[in-house]
């Protein structure tokens, strides 16, 4: 069997995500090769090119003269995500971008256009994508015990404290822009119709700086479901992370853990008495509605089977569709930038 050709691949920005996130994943496989990086800081360009051979430049501008990278990795503050995304893909390069893949619904559409003109690929690290935990709630979502789902709801809880650039508004930081942006991508896809309302209601309860540690998103699609996505820094209790109502069951997800109560028998039909006075003052059900339930509990956990990486290869290499397709990714950046108005944090 023919040994796979390696993406010559370049990342900009050597952090946490660039670094231990990109690099290290890339070092791993055979099918990518990691032939430059820029970084500011030299003590970060002297570490990538010891560890991984790869050509050190300082800056963007300076990589894409010098080097033929085919793919750029853009691992940069969230503020920068736009502008070096657009520059590398008007080099002719392709492009994955960290998320967010914008700050702005303007920048994004930016990107899009760009990236269509250029005939390359854009796609945007929405890892969270390939959680064991969402592809089980997907999973659940179709499950016949639940019902119809009408009612979701996404909880991320911690309580904790940062004085980093996410701190900072400049940089494009904010819990939305650096967690939230995940759960509102997941958000968008558990919805399975267009989302027609979002009320946001954003807060800086703990941290320094200029940006939110505290989040709630409401959403309504087109198709009825509401889901209410709350994401904090402030709480101290282990809530649940997930939780789907459906009309014959409900489904919880605390620490991994799943558990399942729903309707064992089908519901005798019930009609609706035109009355305004209850017989013997008992309200509710004339003579008794006894509902039997079954619970059930389950491990929260799907195996997504492929990774982010293998899809971009693919990508690349044989035509495939990328891992992200940038349009959803757009719609993320829409539904957030809605969830921001009306908030001390607009766009």
């Amino acid at each position: 069997m023919t040994p796979p050709t390696p993406i010559r691949a370049a990342v900009i920005g050597l952090g946490r995500a660039g670094w231990n996130i990109h690099v290290r994943t890339m070092q791993e496989r055979k099918d990518f090769d990691v032939v430059a990086v820029a970084d500011p800081d030299p003590d970060r360009q002297r570490q990538a090119q010891k560890e991984t051979g790869a050509q050190p430049f300082n800056d963007l501008d300076s990589l894409l003269k010098d080097c033929d990278a085919e793919l750029i990795v853009v691992a940069t503050a969230s503020v920068d995500h736009a502008n070096h995304s657009i520059a590398a893909l008007e080099a002719g390069r392709h492009v994955l971008t960290e998320k967010p893949m914008a700050t702005t619904l303007e920048d994004a559409n930016r990107m899009l256009v760009d990236a269509e003109n250029a005939g390359k690929i854009l796609t945007v690290h929405q890892s969270r994508r390939w959680g064991e935990d969402f592809l089980f709630i997907q999973q659940m979502l179709k499950d016949e015990r639940l019902g119809h789902v009408f009612f979701i709801r996404s909880g991320g809880y911690g309580y904790r404290r940062r004085n980093d650039w996410q701190t900072l508004r400049k940089y494009g930081g904010g819990l939305l822009n650096n967690n939230g942006v995940h759960v509102v991508d997941q958000c968008v896809i558990l919805m399975e119709s267009p989302i027609v309302d979002v009320f946001g209601d954003l807060q800086q309860i703990l941290q320094p700086g200029d940006t939110e540690d505290h989040l709630k998103v409401v959403m309504r699609g087109e198709n009825g479901r509401v889901i209410d996505l709350e994401l904090t820094s402030a709480c101290a209790a282990a809530l649940p992370s997930w939780t789907l109502m459906g009309t014959r069951g409900t489904l919880t997800v605390t620490e991994g853990t799943a558990v399942l109560h729903y309707v064992k028998d089908d519901l005798a039909p019930l009609k609706a008495i035109d009355r305004p006075l209850a017989v013997e003052r008992k309200y509710g059900v004339e003579g008794g509605d006894e509902i039997e339930f079954e619970k059930v509990e389950l491990e929260a956990k799907v195996s997504p089977g492929t990774s982010f990486y293998d899809q971009l290869y693919d990508a690349i290499r044989n035509g495939s569709p990328p891992p992200v397709d940038p349009a959803t990714a757009r719609e993320t950046i829409r539904v957030m930038s809605k969830a921001r108005k009306g908030t001390q944090f607009p766009d």
